[in-house]
């Protein structure tokens, strides 16, 4: 079954994307300080807020023009992305250079150069998620995966030359972190040009899509980014910077649960987006059917993921770490959170409505980031991990909410849809109808 073989590897590659800080991290809380480490989770952080506008989400939408597309218009239009992902990236990092010097580096915690550096790493990650995204969608999975252990490999074996050989410390795994990302970046840019999906033929309607479906994104990224990153900043305002470093060891392990919903998304994107392409009663019930069954699932795994966690964090986490352990059934509990949300929020990025997507994460966001920072006003490290919670929940909920009552799908009949999904898996079908591209617009 095509989609179970593709679940399977995306999972395995993700494993391996998640196994670098779990490698890492054992290792990295016995060297480095908890204020060391809490440099790392500040580069961390700098890179997630870069990413909201470094690549201008060029990644997103290289997906849905696979499918919206005729063949002979995609090389076009990925020239065009990288373009201008490229160019965004550098505009970002000297923004963010000059921002940490008029701003006296944050507080002294962020060089001007560290701060570029952050910024170019996550413009480096758009342009190698354009590359994996558009194998996503080609259903070639294998490739993605290979990538995707590729750059893997690249982040240990950097980070563990730059922080045990070189002795760099906390600037050595950031340092490996970001070469990392754009060698592996450079790659995906090479194979593009290797396997002729290249065309430079500018085109004002190609500027014109890309940037009305990413620019929306950009509200719906940065909103993101206080999502996931709210309770990290009222951690290092509130606390210190060991704090942060506590605090970012636990988060790191509570990681696994957004590998699995990551996991979940590039397996699932194509099939969703083949079945809604198709428009049929009976592919939109099994749509539906298929959101229906994963997300219970994802509440189930969160249970199982959590026992293996805590049974294993005093081995992972180090004695200096052992204060994060009693903050994990929050970190699980966000992320099973997080796999709600990626159950719904596909449907916005396939009918291009980005923007009441937007819409769902910064009200999410605002909610969140208030309720957080009072909440680790009050109770430290455990209110900045319930805040977590909270925020992904809120999320979850309200992109849900819109998504039943924006698109046309057959909610209301959850029996009818779960039914159809079944007959789907029984016949082996879970694979889009028809594994050729779309040679005329929709």
């Amino acid at each position: 079954m095509r989609f179970l073989r593709s679940s399977a590897i995306y999972i395995a590659a993700n494993l391996a994307s998640a196994a670098v800080p779990f490698l890492l991290l054992p290792l990295l809380t016995r060297v480095l300080s908890p204020s060391e480490y809490g440099s790392v989770i500040l580069f961390a952080l700098l890179v997630t807020l870069s990413q909201a506008v470094a690549g201008i989400n060029a990644h997103a939408a290289m997906g849905v023009v696979w499918f919206q597309r005729p063949q002979a218009a995609v090389p076009a239009f990925t020239s065009t992305a990288l373009v201008l992902a490229i160019g965004s990236t550098a505009v970002v990092a000297v923004v963010a250079a000059a921002a940490a010097l008029l701003f006296d580096g944050f507080g002294q915690q962020v060089r001007p150069a560290w701060a570029a550096l952050a910024a170019i790493t996550a413009g480096a990650n758009v342009v190698l998620q354009c590359r994996l995204v558009l194998w996503q969608s080609q259903q070639r999975a294998l490739h993605s995966a290979a990538l995707q252990f590729g750059a893997s490999g690249l982040n240990v074996g950097l980070s563990l030359l730059a922080v045990l050989v070189l002795g760099w410390g906390a600037d050595g795994r950031n340092a490996g972190i970001a070469a990392a990302t754009v060698l592996a970046a450079t790659c995906g840019a090479v194979l593009f040009w290797r396997q002729g999906e290249l065309r430079w033929q500018p085109d004002a309607e190609q500027r014109r899509t890309l940037l009305a479906f990413g620019a929306p994104l950009i509200v719906h990224s940065f909103a993101g980014a206080l999502v996931g990153t709210a309770d990290r900043w009222s951690v290092s305002a509130h606390l210190d910077g060991a704090a942060l470093g506590v605090y970012g060891a636990g988060a790191q392990l509570g990681m696994v649960m957004g590998m699995l919903a990551d996991a979940f998304v590039k397996a699932f994107n194509p099939w969703l987006y083949g079945r809604l392409r198709e428009g049929t009663p009976a592919a939109r019930l099994a749509a539906v059917g298929a959101i229906y069954v994963a997300m219970p699932a994802f509440v189930v795994m969160a249970l199982v993921v959590g026992a293996a966690l805590s049974a294993a964090a005093v081995w992972l986490l180090g004695p200096k770490y052992q204060s994060a352990v009693v903050l994990l059934p929050w970190f699980v509990a966000g992320g099973a959170a997080t796999g709600l949300y990626v159950c719904t929020s596909m449907l916005f990025f396939f009918e291009a409505r980005t923007a009441r997507l937007a819409a769902c994460t910064l009200s999410a966001a605002v909610i969140g980031a208030f309720a957080t920072w009072r909440l680790t006003s009050h109770f430290g490290l455990h209110g900045a991990a319930a805040g977590f919670a909270l925020t992904q929940l809120l999320l979850a909920l309200f992109t849900a909410a819109v998504a039943m009552k924006l698109f046309d799908l057959p909610w209301g009949s959850p029996l009818s849809a779960l039914a159809t999904w079944r007959d789907a898996v029984r016949r082996a079908d879970m694979a889009p109808s028809s594994l050729r591209h779309p040679s005329t617009h929709p």
